[in-house]
């Protein structure tokens, strides 16, 4: 029946090069082996599956929902590429008791995934996904077998957009008032957002304009992330005046980008001060906030000023669930994809967050003021990430712990580090870096933040040597 097959969860699921280590016998032992452990451990009865614009990945949703449907399992299917928030909310409020997302989200157009989200809308917990892995191993000759046995039928359609759009809106307005008509650029980047903000932001009065708004699985020869590199006609447009604000997405829309005329881009973590300080103002956040170990200090400071309770995580949205689920937390933040919301779904939704800023912002007049207030309230911080080609990445970093610590004392005094994904040293002058393998990509990732460029750039500088010096 072929040989075993190797795959690993990494921080949001199965990825992998498509023909090459992902593929489709690949997606049906996944499906196979995803479906025999939920159906033993939770019930299994009701199954959606939805898939982005990626090559195949169509093809892949549709072999999920075969093998499913060979157990007997009541299954739909998007009849169209549709965002990852998208079908875990539509998936929580229906009922369905397991979700399966065929995505890569961010990554480029090479890479394409298979995510389990559940019946909460939530990203399967590492237990869950540990186990997965473990019922193929324990069962890969039966497994093999039943999924070489597969017919590809046609299998029924639905269309969440109508549900999921009517409820962000009234979301929306229940914490904010739009005022100003805002001139917003609206950049799906070729991916599932299309039809979504857009349609948002119009009926919440804006003026919009959506850019790259076809579906295409090379994503015009960019990646689907919302970064500086992969946006600069978006914002050049807005920083010549042509419009107030706009928002991007990647390819599955968990995550967000924005640009503002005065400051040029926003990242996720000038949206996520922006976001959690105008719902704390409000008293909607009254509890705690999540945040991911990358993620900016001015939210501690936020946290601070009202009196809530900071929660800090590994990356990956996976590990903020708890604390929004048992409600310790009210919003959980991460630097390189934004909100997720305790009232909404447990999981990053970049559309939900985008509505939520640009109302903020009519409310105030500008998006450009909006962030102004941070900056003045908070200071000015600077932040990057820098990716480093590393094989093995996350076992090289975690086997120098130690090594890593000493060497960055060079940088200055270190106050206190953290372990928890990674490791990340923290100094007397309130910069810091984490330096932690990837989940997903062959890579380590080196993050800092400072109160200056100039000592943003040092810190970057110290910490690449370091692991060049390792590799």
């Amino acid at each position: 029946m072929g040989e075993k097959l190797k795959f690993r969860f990494g921080t949001d699921g199965v990825r992998g090069i498509i023909d090459k280590d992902f593929n489709e016998r690949l997606v049906a032992v996944l499906a196979e082996s995803t479906i025999r452990y939920w159906s033993r451990r939770y019930g299994l009865k009701h199954l959606l599956v939805g898939y982005d614009v990626r090559t195949r990945s169509r093809t892949y949703a549709t072999i999920v929902a075969n093998v499913a449907l060979n157990h007997g399992i009541d299954t739909v299917i998007t009849g169209k590429p549709t965002p990852t928030p998208v079908v875990a909310w539509f998936g929580f409020r229906f009922g369905f008791d397991l979700i399966i997302q065929i995505t890569a989200s961010h990554n480029p157009p090479v890479y394409n995934g298979f995510k389990v989200i559940s019946r909460i809308g939530a990203p399967a917990q590492e237990e869950d996904t540990n186990q997965i892995e473990k019922t193929y191993q324990e069962e890969a000759e039966d497994i093999n077998k039943s999924v070489s046995k597969i017919e590809i039928k046609d299998v029924p359609a639905i269309d969440p957009s109508g549900d999921y759009v009517s409820h962000v809106i009234n979301d929306t307005l229940r914490f904010f008032k739009p005022r100003t008509k805002l001139r917003v650029l609206v950049d799906p980047l070729f991916g599932t957002s299309i039809g979504y903000t857009g349609r948002i932001l119009r009926e919440l009065g804006m003026d919009v304009v959506e850019t790259h708004n076809y579906y295409d699985d090379r994503f015009g020869g960019r990646n689907p992330n919302p970064e500086p590199d992969n946006i600069p006609d978006t914002i050049q447009q807005v920083t010549s005046g042509a419009y107030d604000a706009a928002v991007a997405h990647d390819c599955d829309a968990d995550r967000i980008g924005a640009v503002d005329p005065r400051h040029g881009y926003l990242s996720p973590n000038n949206i996520i001060t922006i976001v959690i300080n105008e719902l704390a103002r409000r008293g909607v956040i009254k509890r705690g906030i999540t945040k991911s170990t990358s993620t900016t200090n001015i939210v501690d400071a936020i946290a601070s000023k009202y009196g809530l309770r900071i929660y800090e995580v590994p990356v990956g949205f996976k590990h903020a669930v708890k604390y929004l689920v048992s409600g310790e937390a009210d919003v959980a933040g991460e630097e390189s994809s934004g909100l997720a919301y305790s009232w909404h779904v447990p999981d990053k939704d970049g559309i939900y967050t985008a509505s939520l800023l640009i109302a903020a912002a009519s409310e105030y007049g500008s998006l450009s003021g909006l962030f102004d207030e941070i900056i003045r309230e908070y200071g000015m911080s600077y932040f990057r990430r820098v990716d480093l080609p590393v094989v093995n990445g996350k076992e090289v970093v975690d086997r120098n712990k130690d090594l890593i610590i000493e060497r960055l004392r060079g940088l200055g005094r270190v106050v206190g580090d953290v372990r928890i994904d990674g490791v990340k040293a923290l100094f007397d002058d309130g910069s810091w870096v984490l330096i932690r393998g990837s989940g997903t990509e062959p890579l380590v990732r080196i993050y800092a933040e400072a109160h200056s460029a100039g000592r943003l750039n040092e810190i970057i500088s110290a910490a690449v040597s370091i692991i060049q010096s390792l590799k």
